[in-house]
């Protein structure tokens, strides 16, 4: 594909922003189901102390989810899409950077990326979420490039 066809890129950026932003929605949505279940996930990834930052562990099992229902939904909607893409690549970069801290420190951590559920990734946090969280970025790389596209309440009408 290229982008002298505008449509097939439209729809590409469709289909995309309705698996990314669905995806988004239905973590963001499993971790505010059990809070306390995503702040036990926080810090097994022991980047905080829990004595001295106890206040942004429970601050983080709160935003981080309801950061990804919001730009989640914003995505599926087709609203500031662009907007909603960069803050996901933004979160899928800090994750991939926890990720990568608890393999090299050798630690025996559960992602709870979707609350309860594993997928595709089962077992501790490894490789398996880093790649996850590669094709996901790959998957907003046309929403950033060629914006919202077909059917977006954003997008512009042709009078």
């Amino acid at each position: 594909m290229n982008d002298k066809n505008p449509a097939a890129m439209g729809w590409l950026s469709l289909a995309c922003r309705i698996a990314l932003g669905g995806l988004f929605i239905f973590a963001g949505t499993m971790k505010l189901m059990k809070p306390q279940g995503f702040a036990d996930s926080i810090m097994g990834f022991k980047m905080l102390n829990p004595d001295t930052q106890g206040h942004l562990i429970i601050t983080m099992a709160y935003v981080i989810p309801w950061t990804e229902v919001i730009a989640g939904t914003l995505l599926v909607l087709g609203l500031w899409a662009r907007a909603s893409a960069t803050v996901i690549v933004s979160m899928l970069v800090a994750f991939i950077g926890g990720v990568l801290s608890v393999i090299a420190r050798d630690i025996d951590a559960k992602c709870s990326c979707f609350g309860s559920i594993e997928w595709p990734c089962t077992g501790g946090v490894g490789w398996c979420q880093v790649i996850r969280n590669v094709v996901m970025i790959a998957m907003a790389v046309p929403i950033l490039r060629w914006g919202a596209g077909s059917v977006a309440v954003d997008r512009p009408s042709k009078d």
